[in-house]
């Protein structure tokens, strides 16, 4: 049974996307070396492959770097997350901390009162006030607000809620090269007024 011939369109989608030489097409698609010698030069196949080649390269690079932009967006997103929750926890200790400190003073508070109620003398209370205000240390409390402050602060930088004010997080959008676009004037005037109404 004799080989089927291919057409000429055949043989350059072979040339073209392919690697092999003209020889072997000869063999694979039963047309005469010197006819596929003379389609390619016509039809600039060389080229063609050179062009073809370029794109292929050109589209598994924008594949990888697309792939590897998911990649990094999603491992930037889980760092973010993380970050966050970070802040949170240091956060929630440093306030379950205060809030220990501040339950200390409270009852301080209440037994001083409830001595003086039973007429015990207000040096020794003094006394005795001093002596357990001594073991509560000034610093605890120092850190324990920065740290609620820098977590609060890291918060709200993680989710990009670093402006309260309107036009101090426009102006912070545009100084990064971006542009607010709002559906009309009179929106962006609604949300003016309903910042001032909310800081109000």
């Amino acid at each position: 049974m004799e080989k089927r011939k291919w057409s000429e369109a055949e043989c350059q989608r072979w040339f073209v996307q392919g690697s092999g030489k003209l020889t072997e097409l000869a063999q694979l698609s039963n047309t005469p070396y010197g006819t596929l010698k003379r389609w390619c030069t016509v039809g600039k196949w060389v080229e063609k492959r050179k062009q073809f080649r370029a794109e292929l390269s050109q589209q598994t690079q924008t594949k990888t770097i697309d792939k590897s932009s998911d990649v990094l967006a999603e491992q930037w997103s889980k760092l973010t997350i993380e970050h966050l929750q970070s802040f949170q926890i240091l956060r929630k200790l440093a306030e379950a901390k205060a809030k220990l400190i501040h339950n200390k003073l409270e009852a301080l508070q209440v037994e001083k009162e409830m001595r003086r109620s039973l007429g015990q003398s207000a040096d020794e209370i003094e006394s005795e006030q001093a002596v357990a205000l001594d073991q509560i240390s000034i610093d605890d409390i120092s850190v324990c607000t920065r740290v609620i402050d820098t977590c609060i602060k890291g918060e709200r930088m993680v989710l990009s809620m670093e402006y309260q004010d309107l036009n101090r997080a426009a102006a912070a959008i545009e100084r990064v090269g971006l542009k607010i676009v709002a559906p009309s004037d009179s929106t962006l005037a609604r949300l003016t007024v309903r910042e001032g109404e909310s800081n109000g």
